[in-house]
């Protein structure tokens, strides 16, 4: 039987330290932190308008 790789084969995908794991999975809970703090207060919830007032229209 022989060896088939695909895209998906982790073997070859490059690993990423230690130290930049931890930075990926502290900003994604940093995010998540903030998502869930704006929803439960009103005063944080975006719009639309205020969406388009940020990006300048």
């Amino acid at each position: 039987m022989t060896n088939s790789t695909s895209a998906t084969d982790s073997a070859n995908m490059p690993k990423l330290g230690l130290g930049w794991r931890i930075a990926s999975w502290s900003a994604l809970a940093v995010v998540l932190v903030i998502g869930f703090a704006g929803y439960f207060m009103p005063g944080l919830r975006l719009n639309w308008e205020t969406i388009a007032a940020m990006c300048g229209f």
